[in-house]
């Protein structure tokens, strides 16, 4: 998995886990395949932090794969330790554990 964040030339910016589409003869890069596209969102917070939200790409789209043209793509970049780790447990959350209580008799 290579999650990086693409800003594209609207300027979205887009956390998914990205592989490139390469030209088989060339080997120059076509497109961009997204999976798991998530949106960010910022929010200035009072104290002078910035807040974000991870929201789905295009919800209103079936699948969550898809392809992006290199050309409406203006940057790569690593994404930061936070921001990578509350991605990969919106992606991939913790099962829930059930909690049992076994009562012994008197």
């Amino acid at each position: 998995m290579t999650i990086k964040v693409l800003v594209t030339a609207v300027g979205q910016h887009v956390l998914a886990d990205v592989k490139q589409v390469e030209d088989t003869e060339t080997n120059q890069v076509l497109a961009y395949w997204l999976k798991d596209a998530r949106i960010v969102t910022y929010h200035p917070q009072e104290s002078g932090q910035v807040a974000i939200n991870l929201g789905e790409f295009c919800p209103v789209a079936n699948g969550g794969e898809f392809s992006v043209l290199k050309e409406h793509v203006v940057a790569i970049l690593d994404p930061r330790e936070d921001v990578l780790k509350t991605y990969e447990e919106l992606i991939n959350p913790a099962p829930a554990v059930a909690e049992v209580t076994v009562e012994e008799e008197a």
